[in-house]
């Protein structure tokens, strides 16, 4: 193994001991200390990639966010989106237990997946469609062709579902989020509902009428980009026709983030509201409301095969 994968490794050991710790006890009252000896790594190691707490709970905020773009398929944030804050401690060459191979990389990508085998499978089902977004994320082929009049909304409930599998099974998305709430993550600039992150507009679907919302620019919080992406997603099912006549996309959106936030909220204190069949029946109450009864034959409430 090379100084440079032993370094890697090593990151991701401690910002998966760190998202385990802050995950059980809070950020708090996690010592550096106790991550260490968790990862089974030296202080030397830990303090060549992180100065500070603060700067290994950033870690494992951006590695939960990229986990939660790789569910989405939501872009990452360009240089401008980040608005000059780093990805990372910057590159190095002392040699802190781990060689000067400058390996510091960012929390966004730098570690693995994590979780069982269920949150593994979860994102080996992701797929990107050649047609332009919101047509991406893990459950992207379940919604069939893009002209599909219940597409993206088939493409929602499947990414709900992965969402809080991922909640359920993997610890630093789980931690990302808490920290998320507890204001560890910078605040997201806000942008026109109807609007993608490339200042696309989403179409006549827009919010049905309604004084203009706003919602989270992509690039900010996890909850920025889950509500980002929502409503993005769903403006593109009104615009193709696929709602219910008199249905607000952004009201949907507004409904479907408020509920799933709220089972990432209620789920840290009891797993309980992370179980599948709950988002199961959530969804079998909204569809009649959200979805014209010829289309909403076709969509299946528990997640087609292709989220499984």
């Amino acid at each position: 193994m090379t100084r440079q994968e032993r370094a890697v490794r090593t990151r991701e050991a401690l910002i998966e001991a760190a998202a385990d710790l802050f995950d059980r006890d809070g950020q708090e009252v996690t010592s550096l200390a106790a991550v260490t000896a968790k990862a089974q790594v030296s202080a030397g190691a830990l303090y060549f990639h992180f100065a500070t707490k603060a700067d290994l709970a950033d870690a494992v905020t951006r590695t939960a966010l990229s986990r939660l773009r790789q569910i989405t398929g939501a872009p990452a944030p360009t240089p401008a989106d980040t608005n000059g804050h780093a990805t990372g401690n910057g590159s190095g060459s002392g040699n802190e237990n781990e060689g000067g191979d400058g390996s510091r990389n960012g929390g966004g990508g730098g570690s693995g997946w994590g979780g069982d085998a269920r949150t593994q499978a979860a994102r080996g089902v992701r797929g990107e469609r050649a047609a332009a977004p919101p047509a991406r994320g893990p459950a992207a082929a379940a919604g069939g062709a893009r002209g599909d009049r219940v597409g993206e909304v088939q493409q929602l409930i499947d990414t709900t579902h992965v969402l809080v599998r991922g909640l359920a099974d993997d610890v630093v998305l789980r931690a990302g989020f808490a920290l998320d709430r507890s204001g560890g993550q910078r605040p997201a600039r806000e942008r026109p509902v109807g609007e993608g992150p490339a200042g696309r507009a989403a179409g006549k679907g827009g919010t049905g009428g309604e004084r203009p919302g706003r919602w989270p620019e992509v690039g900010g919080s996890l909850r920025g980009v889950w509500s980002g992406w929502v409503h993005e997603t769903l403006a593109a099912a009104g615009t193709r026709g696929a709602l219910a006549p008199g249905v607000s996309p952004g009201d949907a959106a507004a409904v479907v983030v408020a509920a799933t936030v709220g089972f990432e909220v209620l789920g840290a204190q009891d797993p309980l509201w992370l179980a599948p069949h709950r988002l199961t029946r959530f969804w079998t109450l909204l569809l009649p409301a959200l979805v014209p009864p010829p289309a909403r034959e076709a969509l299946h409430p528990g997640g087609s095969p292709a989220a499984h």
